[in-house]
């Protein structure tokens, strides 16, 4: 299914600034809006079926869905993800693929689970662990816990939560290393290990449509928040309340709690994942600003070359780009 130039041509004009444009290009395609045609033409199917470990894809049709999508590509969220008033119709379709990827076409913005037989509970998101991932204590940018446990603003916002009077002020190395110290609770219920979940191991793992993840990646969106003059009540909430306690946006990351980021990232009307893609892209290259339609090869390569960035995995970018050119093939 070869990306064609006079596919390109045809959508060479097309741009979109919100949601209502991109239904409507899709409503000439004999369907009222964008799910709607997918579920229609491309879900379960092809590429979009299951392929290898891959579950096949179809998109969420619910009214909250929808609205997933209207928000998504709202002006609003197409400023915070491309920075600018209007997109191609190959980034949206680039990123909308993305995201029905990592979603598997639910359009929630996804929270990383922790835990697996050998490393269960919060252990999985402390531990290194090879050909998997890294070891989010140490990860570039983090604080380890062992920094935090003697860090004053950490232990005078978290030290009362369980584990914290035995926590604070460590000497024990091993919580500046790569492996779950023994013999500590793993659970992932805060009546359990409250003050570990609030340290960057944990409250800096992955979340949104992409997995936004570590310290250096969220004081990016703190900056955002600190910064938002919208409307949207969660952020202007949060805003407020972190400008009650500092000015100086590391301290901010140290004190911000994991209820803050959920509600930021779920109940944000999608701004924040949002914004995490921004995030993402602009310390990957800017791979959604060099989507090219010039020809077919360079369409291609750069709309490969999203999914290579995102998930760093040749097999996905080449089930991603296969996905994206099953689509065009259709229109």
């Amino acid at each position: 299914m070869p990306i064609t130039q006079n596919f390109l041509n045809k959508v060479s004009q097309v741009s979109f600034t919100n949601a209502s444009e991109i239904d409507s290009f899709f409503n000439k395609q004999n369907t009222h809006d964008f799910v709607s045609w997918f579920n229609a033409n491309v879900s379960n199917r092809g590429f979009w079926g299951k392929v290898g470990s891959r579950a096949g894809i179809s998109m969420a049709n619910d009214t909250m869905a929808h609205d997933r999508f209207n928000n998504l590509w709202s002006p609003e969220g197409i400023k915070a993800m491309f920075g600018s008033p209007s997109i191609s119709f190959l980034q949206f379709l680039s990123l909308q693929c993305i995201i029905n990827n990592e979603t598997g076409g639910s359009l929630i913005p996804l929270t990383e689970k922790t835990g697996n037989a050998k490393h269960p509970g919060i252990a999985y998101a402390f531990d290194r662990i090879p050909g998997l991932k890294k070891s989010y204590n140490t990860l570039d940018g983090n604080k380890t816990c062992f920094q935090l446990f003697s860090n004053s603003d950490y232990n005078n916002t978290f030290q009362n939560l369980p584990l914290g009077n035995q926590l604070k002020n460590t000497t024990n190395n091993a919580w500046a290393g790569e492996s779950f110290p023994p013999n500590f609770p793993i659970s992932t219920n805060p009546v359990s290990t409250g003050y570990l979940l609030e340290a960057d191991f944990f409250k800096f793992r992955g979340r949104g449509f992409i997995q936004t993840t570590g310290r250096s990646n969220y004081i990016k969106i703190i900056e955002f928040v600190m910064n938002y003059s919208g409307s949207a009540e969660v952020i202007n909430k949060t805003k407020l309340k972190w400008a009650q306690l500092s000015n100086n946006k590391d301290i901010l990351a140290t004190i911000s709690t994991n209820k803050d980021w959920d509600d930021l990232f779920q109940n944000s009307n999608t701004l924040i994942p949002a914004k995490s893609i921004s995030v993402h892209n602009n310390a990957c290259g800017n791979y959604l600003g060099n989507i090219n339609g010039t020809n077919p090869s360079m369409a291609r390569n750069s709309i490969r070359n999203v999914g290579k960035r995102i998930s760093g995995s040749d097999a996905y970018a080449d089930l991603y780009i296969n996905r994206v050119s099953q689509i065009i093939d259709l229109l």
